[in-house]
């Protein structure tokens, strides 16, 4: 399996506020057509990202919800994992997608016969604007309580501002985070239970969250792994994140041995998924399944990295 190594950041258009009221009826504000901004103030990102979410265009791509196991659903755009779990007791939604794009995946849940206010959490992987642009959107519309690592609850609370390796330069609408979690801290919705993994690097409170799926009598373990990427990340001598390389490290450790019969990611392709979904839909039942995706995942994200951090070493030695 390939690693996919996506920049996770994404562009400088201007989007609607993160409170501001739904767009009338015909009008549609994402990052595409964002022209309608509400009666409030908008939210403007830095000019700087109109080229990179230019070089992205997955990341707003429409994609049609599906069922990927038991009550696991895809509900984001193509480009990013953006995952519902439904129950009786109400429903779990997984990121939020870039600032302005909350639409799409509100639209792809009412595709699925869901109401959005049956969503009772909104759960974080990590505090980077490809993810949690869209959280306060969602979490106002849906009336959902916003769920996050504690070490990435600063960040979310600002908005992606002061981020150790950003700076300003990658800001989001501030999200408010009801309820923090810990390193291996278990949330209980009913019978649903999801298991939230501290795997620090990416950002300090990025997070692989894990649960079970059943289908009859046949329940499979659901992984969605934290990113472990450090793109562009200073790797050596970094006084804003002295622990970086620590951070890293112990990540790929609790990554490779969990439990992984379906690996699902922040980025579809850091796990090959789309690959996979191809495959079942040409008639392989079982294409989703696989038990060694977290464990290889791992394995390609500590090679990519250890070659990162080797160079940046010989950079400064030179100096």
């Amino acid at each position: 399996m390939r690693l996919l190594i996506a920049t996770i950041l994404l562009s400088g258009l201007i989007v609607q506020s993160a409170y501001a009221q739904v767009p009338p009826s015909g009008q549609k504000n994402t990052l595409n057509n964002p022209s309608w901004t509400g009666p409030q103030k908008p939210f403007r990102m830095p000019a700087s990202e109109r080229k990179n979410i230019a070089n992205n265009p997955s990341w707003t791509a429409s994609q049609k919800p599906f069922r990927i196991y038991g009550n696991t659903w895809s509900v984001g755009p193509h480009g990013l994992g953006v995952f519902l779990i439904t129950a009786r007791t109400g429903h779990v939604l997984i990121d939020g997608g870039v600032p302005g794009e909350a639409q799409l995946i509100e639209a792809n849940i009412r595709d699925l016969g869901i109401n959005l206010r049956d969503i009772k959490w909104i759960l974080n992987s990590h505090a980077h604007s490809d993810h949690a642009g869209g959280m306060a959107q969602l979490a106002h519309d849906t009336g959902a309580q916003v769920i996050a690592n504690i070490a990435d609850t600063p960040l979310l609370e600002r908005g992606g501002h002061d981020d150790p390796e950003y700076g300003d330069r990658f800001p989001f609408p501030p999200v408010h985070v009801a309820r923090t979690v810990t390193d291996g801290e278990s949330l209980h919705l009913g019978d649903l239970v999801l298991t939230a993994h501290s795997t620090p690097g990416h950002t300090k409170g990025n997070t692989t969250w894990t649960w079970v799926s059943c289908e009859g009598s046949r329940c499979l373990h659901m992984v969605d792994v934290g990113s472990l990427s450090a793109p562009g990340f200073k790797l050596v001598k970094n006084s804003k994140d002295p622990s970086v390389v620590r951070d890293f490290e112990h990540s790929f450790a609790v990554v490779a041995p969990l439990p992984c019969d379906i690996p699902l990611a922040p980025h579809p392709g850091m796990v090959d998924f789309w690959a996979r979904v191809d495959k079942r839909k040409q008639g392989d039942v079982n294409a989703l399944l696989d038990p060694m995706g977290c464990r290889a995942y791992a394995k390609d994200a500590r090679e990519s990295f250890e070659a990162q951090l080797e160079k940046q070493r010989a950079d400064a030695s030179v100096k």
